[in-house]
């Protein structure tokens, strides 16, 4: 007796029409996530959170597949005084103020426009980054960060090979306000020649910034930086280059009665206060280094090139005063050994707590100096981290699968290599849906994922939190697949494998099904039970998904007639048997 295929597979849909996609085969969908395309145009799919500054962005399926995505992850394009605070839609918030901000970069476009007083040569008000002597006839004049690099300072200077260039002020770049219009104006000075830094030597650029020989130091009067209105809270960062072995003061005002400075000590960088007591030693690299460095009413945290965790606590004994802050050397440090022997590229300060923004100003200053930060925040290797606050539902229902907690969401981008996937940890991550009401059986769902391991009571894929223990999808049972109605479950006895797969599970009584990679099982007893309106997916109350996530399509139908030809497309994409 002749029995057709379409009688075999139960008249299933055998194979979609050419360029049909998932929502057109089966267009009733609850919910349904993928990277790709499940509609046939170009939905927005998800919204990432890079790791370096934690802002977020969406991200349409073109743009994933594009290496747009990877591109915005790796990119912290943003530079110290542009830097604006999070909120709940990313970094749009009011702008980070900076109490003093000094570098031979420009450090934004709100960088204060100033005047060049003292200049021997009048000129116009401009973005100046410093104010230069020349050594021949002890000239002054003002530069931008552009006429610092682009041969003008060189020029004024003299390029004779005997002509040196010494700073007299190094410029506060800061504004004071929201507007960006007022300069702060705590400008770093020195008036005695011989104690000024070099930025000129024999007609060259000195690497690395400003030099300081050992005796040379910049100082703002009154210390205006750290303040009895800072409320003992401020927060620094550097770049800088210390010949190996040589120790001095970076900068600081820790004098015998007030204060606080970071020391170069004999191969490491040192956090102290008052009379030299020392609360951080952290081993320096040669070449350039990042210090972060927060005091925060008693405690205090330092980083060296963003390693480590900045949780110090302690009795630092600090005070706000009136003390000068000094670059270069300390407030009452008069001894050769406190003056710094290296280079200073940059100093950042702010008289309050940044520690949730530090990675934001590290990765834009590590990337500016080629300053290879910890895997996961550094974009200037493209080794940043990206994670997943929304996967968008492109079902047109609006039931996005969001996790709003940033150290709960799953992992998109690894160490700046797009996983074109969700990777849930284990531990942690899930992502939460609110269906908005209970979706009534009979339910089908089609899961393309890869677990990172066959361990038993590990694994869950999809649960539904409310009501009495009414899980619904699955979780993992001993080696296997297990589904759950209320307060029951039944063992699917196909087995959980780390390859990837393609799972479909039918919710509808005593005919549930389940199939995994196109195969089906006998039907089986599932129960009953509704899928609640509050899901999430890799996560029960306490237990959480180990592996990643590439597809969930969620239908509040039975899907069996459209199951082969729904499964014949997603295989085509994924390419799973």
């Amino acid at each position: 007796m002749h029995v057709s295929l379409d009688s075999a597979l139960g008249r299933q849909r055998r194979l979609n029409s050419v360029g049909e996609s998932v929502l057109q085969i089966a267009p009733s969908a609850a919910a349904a996530y993928s990277l790709r395309s499940l509609t046939g145009g170009d939905p927005k799919v998800v919204r990432v959170r890079r790791g370096s500054d934690n802002h977020e962005q969406d991200f349409t399926a073109s743009e994933v597949s594009s290496g747009a995505l990877t591109s915005f992850v790796n990119a912290q394009v943003v530079a110290p005084l542009d830097i604006q605070a999070l909120s709940a839609t990313g970094r749009d918030g009011d702008f980070l103020i900076a109490k003093a901000a000094y570098s031979l970069r420009s450090l934004g476009t709100r960088q204060a426009t100033l005047a060049a007083t003292g200049d021997t040569v009048a000129r116009a008000n401009g973005k100046f980054v410093v104010q230069v002597r020349r050594s021949s006839d002890d000239a002054l004049k003002s530069f931008t960060a552009d006429e610092v690099t682009d041969g003008t300072l060189l020029a004024f200077v003299g390029t004779g090979g005997s002509d040196n260039g010494f700073v007299k002020t190094w410029y506060d770049q800061s504004v004071t306000n929201q507007a960006g219009d007022t300069a702060t104006g705590n400008h770093a000075t020195q008036a005695t020649a011989a104690e000024q830094p070099k930025i000129v030597n024999a007609g060259s650029l000195v690497t690395g910034g400003l030099d300081f020989d050992g005796g040379d130091s910049l100082s703002v009067s009154g210390d205006p930086v750290i303040t009895a209105s800072s409320s003992g809270t401020y927060s620094a960062f550097s770049v800088q280059t210390v010949v190996t072995s040589e120790a001095g003061y970076l900068y600081g005002n820790a004098s015998a009665s007030n204060g606080s400075s970071l020391y170069a000590a004999v191969n490491t960088f040192t956090l102290s206060n008052q009379n030299f007591a020392t609360f951080d030693n952290i081993s320096r690299s040669s070449g350039q280094n990042l210090l972060s460095a927060v005091y925060n009413n008693g405690d205090a945290g330092l980083l060296v090139n963003g390693a480590g965790t900045m949780t110090d606590s302690g009795t630092y004994n600090f005070s706000a005063g009136t003390s000068d802050f000094i670059i270069g050397n300390r407030n009452g440090g008069s001894a050769s050994a406190t003056f710094l022997t290296g280079s200073i590229n940059e100093i950042i300060v702010y008289n309050s707590n940044q520690t949730d923004n530090r990675t934001a100003i590290e990765a834009n200053i590590g990337e500016a100096y080629s300053i290879d930060l910890p895997s996961g925040v550094d974009p200037g290797f493209d080794q940043v981290d990206g994670f997943v606050e929304t996967w968008y539902d492109q079902s047109g229902n609006s039931k996005d699968a969001v996790q709003a907690t940033a150290g709960s969401q799953p992992k998109i981008v690894n160490a700046g290599t797009l996983l074109n996937e969700l990777d849930f940890d284990g531990t942690d991550d899930s992502l939460a849906i609110d269906f908005g009401a209970d979706l009534s059986q009979a339910n089908s769902i089609f899961i393309v994922h890869q677990s990172d391991t066959t361990t038993a009571t590990v694994n869950e894929f999809f649960d539904s939190v409310g009501g009495s223990n009414p899980r619904t999808l699955l979780d993992q049972s001993g080696s296997n697949y297990r589904m759950f109605s209320t307060g029951a479950s039944v063992s699917t006895g196909v087995a959980i494998t780390t390859d990837k797969s393609l799972i479909f599970a039918l919710y509808n009584g005593t005919s549930s099904l389940f199939a995994k990679n196109g195969t089906a099982t006998s039907a089986l007893n599932a129960g009953t039970t509704d899928i609640n309106q509050n899901s999430t997916l890799g996560s029960s109350a306490t237990r959480f998904y180990d592996g990643t996530m590439q597809e969930v399509i969620i239908y509040n139908s039975d899907q069996s007639s459209n199951r082969v030809a729904l499964e014949t497309n997603i295989n085509s994409h994924y390419s799973i048997f």
